[in-house]
């Protein structure tokens, strides 16, 4: 990747339902805090990605693969001067329970997030390659599956723990923020219907959940804005609608969360929507 090389990317959703794909170049883009409904499964293929995940930081170097489990809060930033190229499959749990029926969906410890398995690279730039070209849809899935099976050894074993900290404020105030996404609330309105200061109700939300009230709020209105635009309204009708200021703040945040702007994301919709199996 040369030093003049800009950013790119570029969205897409295979015929699969509960799948998206990203393949993105970056020098300059830096991700906000944010968090995905769907498991991140990234192949580092060029310079080295940066980013903080579940308070751990981490550098994902090339020849790397990074596991981020659905819900948990990251950041990311290029690694090195010339930035990184990475490719990403997003796979929600209905995803991997289709493509492994009777296996429970994997998640991955904190302490593990980056890990170097060159099985699990390659059966991940096969399956890219099949999702980026006109591959038979028989292929890709044989593909998909390959790479949700090698994901299973890396998945933690035993039940899942729920995260038991569970402060009442926190509940009070996402509760509050869910009911309201699309309109402006205030520190001290969300401080009263937490019943705590509003300092303390900051130090414990963040603690707790990865990120303060008002970013949780912009990925609340992120999250609405994608369904807007997976129904097919316009990114002008979005931003309005998910509460954005105009259209360029709904760009602006949209990319920082995602990678890509509303229009590329928008664009992958349509073309999804000719038919997923």
């Amino acid at each position: 990747m040369g030093p003049k090389a800009a950013d790119a990317s570029a969205i897409w959703r295979p015929g699969f339902s509960g799948i998206e794909v990203l393949h993105a170049r970056f020098r300059r883009h830096r991700y906000s805090r944010h968090a995905h409904d769907a498991t991140t499964v990234a192949v580092v293929d060029a310079g080295a990605a940066e980013f903080e995940c579940a308070g751990r930081h981490h550098v994902a170097p090339r020849g790397s693969v990074f596991l981020i489990s659905p819900g948990v809060v990251h950041t990311g930033v290029p690694g090195d001067p010339d930035g990184y190229r990475y490719r990403v499959l997003y796979l929600t749990d209905e995803a991997f329970t289709r493509l492994r029926p009777g296996q429970a969906p994997p998640r991955f410890a904190a302490a593990d997030t980056v890990v170097r398995d060159p099985e699990l690279y390659l059966r991940l730039d096969a399956a890219h390659r099949l999702l980026a070209g006109p591959a038979a849809p028989a292929a890709q899935r044989a593909a998909l599956a390959a790479v949700a099976a090698r994901l299973g050894g890396h998945a933690v074993r035993g039940p899942q723990v729920e995260d038991a900290r569970g402060h009442r404020a926190v509940a009070a105030a996402r509760a509050y923020l869910e009911a309201r996404a699309t309109t402006k609330v205030t520190l001290a309105d969300l401080a009263r219907a937490s019943e705590v200061s509003p300092y303390h109700l900051v130090r414990v939300f963040s603690a707790e959940l990865g990120v303060p009230p008002h970013a949780y709020q912009l990925g609340l209105r992120v999250r609405i804005a994608r369904g807007l635009l997976e129904a097919g309204a316009t990114a002008a009708r979005a931003a309005s609608e998910a509460g954005f200021c105009d259209q360029a703040h709904l760009s602006r945040v949209f990319k920082s969360y995602t990678g890509v702007t509303p229009g590329q994301f928008a664009r992958a919709t349509r073309r999804a929507n000719r038919g997923a199996p």
